[in-house]
């Protein structure tokens, strides 16, 4: 009986490390994803921001143009 106990505590210590071990494993595994999508997330704002940059200029190079053609004409 004696020699059980000691067993037991080391099984269930065991239990305890693996248990801390896949905790670990699933945060780990949490932070790529949220870095994925975070990653995923700032290059579709990035991408619209120059779309939305490059229809500014145009609409801007387009009244520049015509304000000009009007102060010559």
């Amino acid at each position: 009986m004696d020699n059980l106990y000691p067993e037991k505590l080391s099984e269930l210590q065991r239990r305890k490390i693996q248990e801390e071990m896949d905790a670990i494993r699933l945060e780990e595994e949490a932070a790529k994803g949220q870095s994925k999508w975070l990653d995923k997330n700032l290059a579709a704002l990035g991408s619209w921001m120059i779309k939305r940059g490059e229809k500014l200029r145009d609409r801007r190079q387009f009244n520049v143009t015509t304000n000009i053609s009007r102060m010559k004409g």
